[in-house]
């Protein structure tokens, strides 16, 4: 019997070079199909990644939301729920994985086929904890790990409270998780799935002392930033401190240079910030490269 395969699905509109990184990256990771949902379904890159076996390309258009018993207009998270459903009910692989298209699985000492086949018969679950993306004071980026919510409160001093829900991360900390395919009680969450009866599938919980993380590149750049923030602060995408410190930003006399401060402030590590948080275990200088695994 050979080692489990797996699907990777996500529901994107990002840029050209985040949608090209998310493919190469799962593609050299050892998926079997990359199921693509196009939520404009004139994006460029449905033309660009036309051809490749094992992309699986399907722009939202009206009549697709339709289909699902969807409106085109609903909620984006209750389409990426439905979205995703679809791509798990299709599924020919052993696993299916869905992410976010800013999103990569990392897992840093074997393959992810090699993880899956070391998993118990009566798992149902993985689920891979979050770690995202900082800027380094010095150049260049490192990976910025949870950690003990009374440490946010020594790295970050006075601006704690916009980590410490989050166990000092800004994207959420929760991670993703790949699901056991064929399964006919199952309900797909944005972070794990549940049961009919609303319990969680069994199965274990990764993070970095097993070597294993969810990447997130929460803020590549402040205009991609930018264009996400009212999205996020009127969802789910930041925590509620956070989303206070915004909500003043937005009435303030200018906003710009607030939200401009707010971003360096979350993304950019001061190195007084460095130290600390790599001495309460949240900072991993090692980054993930295609083909490491």
């Amino acid at each position: 019997m050979g080692a489990p395969t797996f699907t990777v699905a996500t529901i994107a509109r990002e840029p050209m070079p985040v949608m090209r990184r998310f493919v190469e990256w799962h593609l050299a990771c050892g998926a079997a199909r990359i199921v693509l949902f196009f939520d404009n379904p004139d994006d460029p890159a449905v033309r660009v990644f036309s051809g490749e076996p094992r992309l699986d390309i399907r722009p939202c258009t009206a009549s697709f939301w339709i289909g699902l018993r969807m409106s085109p207009t609903a909620r984006f998270t209750r389409r990426q729920r439905a979205a995703m459903s679809l791509a798990y009910s299709d599924a020919a692989t052993d696993w299916v994985l869905v992410l976010d298209a800013d999103e990569r699985m990392w897992i840093r000492d074997r393959s992810i086929p090699d993880l899956l086949g070391e998993l118990p018969d009566d798992a149902l679950s993985l689920r891979v904890r979050s770690a995202e993306t900082v800027a380094l004071p010095k150049g260049g980026e490192a990976l910025r790990l949870p950690i003990d919510r009374g440490e946010v409160d020594r790295v970050y001093g006075p601006d704690a409270d916009l980590f410490r829900m989050r166990f000092g991360l800004v994207g959420h900390p929760e991670g993703k998780s790949f699901h056991r395919a064929g399964l006919s009680e199952i309900r797909l969450r944005l972070h794990w799935a549940e049961d009919r009866a609303g319990d969680p599938l069994p199965g274990p919980v990764l993070g970095p002392a097993d070597r294993a993380h969810l990447v997130h590149d929460v803020a590549p750049g402040y205009d991609r930033w930018r264009a996400k923030l009212d999205w996020r602060a009127g969802a789910h995408g930041f925590a509620g401190p956070l989303k206070a410190r915004i909500a003043d930003i937005a009435a303030s006399a200018d906003p710009e240079e607030g939200y401009r401060a707010l971003y360096a402030r979350l993304h950019w590590l001061t190195e007084e910030d460095e130290t600390a948080l790599e001495t309460a275990g949240g900072l991993l200088r090692e980054m993930p490269r295609i083909g490491l695994n």
